[in-house]
């Protein structure tokens, strides 16, 4: 992990000496938080090469941190289902996971549809937290790598 964190120094800095704004590094670091915790399995690293051409971001940042923020990502799933649930008032998986691996033998599709419908509910609970914790990130890190450039342009 240590191995990871230097590697990430290395490119930011290296980033920074070579003129990537400072903007840029915190908007691609925003991004990849958002996208990161995306309460839908398996399809973020796609999301990453669809967004980082729209809004010209660093590709490998971008990906590493959403690579970074997969254990989160696993861990709010379920968290941003049930407070969808709660939120807007719906239900749809009321069953233990071995009440719900029975009814994904026995109704199938059935069964996907209400997994679906919690997936949006947690999915609508995420753009909701996108909300706030996108700029939250943008404005932390945007002072922080003003702060490392200013610093590594006076070396």
């Amino acid at each position: 992990m240590r191995k990871t964190f230097t590697k990430l120094w290395n490119g930011i800095v290296g980033l920074l000496k070579s003129g990537t704004s400072p903007e840029k590094l915190a908007l691609t670091c925003a991004l990849g938080v958002v996208i990161g915790t995306l309460p839908v399995w398996g399809i973020t690293t796609a999301l990453c090469f669809v967004i980082a051409p729209l809004f010209r971001v660093n590709m490998v940042i971008l990906q590493l941190v959403n690579y970074l923020l997969y254990p989160a990502q696993l861990l709010l799933i379920l968290p941003f289902i049930k407070i969808g649930t709660y939120l807007f008032d719906l239900n749809p998986l009321p069953y233990t996971l071995d009440q719900l691996v029975g009814r994904f033998e026995s109704h199938f599709m059935t069964t996907l549809e209400e997994v679906g419908v919690a997936l949006g509910l947690g999915v609508g609970v995420w753009v909701i937290a996108s909300l706030i914790v996108f700029p939250g990130v943008y404005i932390g890190t945007l002072s922080l790598f003003r702060k490392w450039k200013t610093r590594f342009n006076e070396n």
